[in-house]
């Protein structure tokens, strides 16, 4: 989902927007949830994980950011922000202040629909997540996982995260996806390959 691509920017638009950077080292905060905000971001390199803490102190990963992405766009029309941010490994973040990035957006509207573009994209993974976390037995959940990721592919997943980062996506534990993947495997269901996978049976869930 990248949708602010820095070197691609016009200097004069690079200069409107403010852009300043920050290092941070594997489990820094960038912003932590309830803050005043201040800035949306960009992923220049590393990872960023989402977090939102409930009341009773439940941490649930919203998202996780990669190498090229725009994240917490929401601070743009919101007071605080409604996660926090934490940098999963090393990580290099571009700033843009919130009120020169908002005037930039309204003089060059190809920005805002590059925006939107993303958003609406954000909106429908979530949906589909959602509807992925809602499947209870966890070996259907975990073949639908894989055929949403095959889709484009015909029946091949390449594994760009790891076991951890997929579990904590789909909502399960990286032992409990770790046992779903062998028993698919020893069922004939799909075949593995250092970090690839291959359905070799469809899935009767919808």
């Amino acid at each position: 989902m990248i949708f602010l691509k820095i070197d691609e920017l016009p200097d004069h638009i690079q200069t409107a927007m403010a852009i300043a950077y920050e290092n941070l080292a594997a489990g820094q905060s960038l912003f932590h949830q309830g803050d005043c905000t201040r800035a949306i971001f960009v992923a220049i390199s590393g990872k960023i994980g989402l977090m939102h803490y409930t009341e009773a102190g439940r941490a649930i990963k919203h998202y996780e950011v990669r190498t090229g992405e725009s994240f917490a766009e929401a601070a743009l029309f919101n007071e605080v922000y409604d996660c926090t941010a934490i940098a999963d490994v090393p990580s290099r973040i571009a700033i843009f202040p919130k009120q020169a990035f908002l005037s930039t957006l309204r003089q060059h509207p190809e920005l805002s629909e590059g925006l939107i573009a993303q958003l609406a994209r954000r909106f429908h993974q979530a949906k589909v997540l959602l509807a992925l976390r809602s499947i209870r037995s966890a070996r259907d959940r975990v073949l639908h996982y894989l055929e949403i990721e095959a889709h484009l592919k015909g029946n091949t997943v390449n594994l760009n995260q790891s076991l951890k980062d997929i579990a904590e996506e789909i909502g399960l534990s990286q032992e409990a996806l770790s046992r779903v993947l062998s028993q698919l495997q020893k069922e004939g269901v799909i075949s593995r390959k250092k970090r690839q996978i291959v359905l070799l049976q469809a899935s009767a869930q919808p």
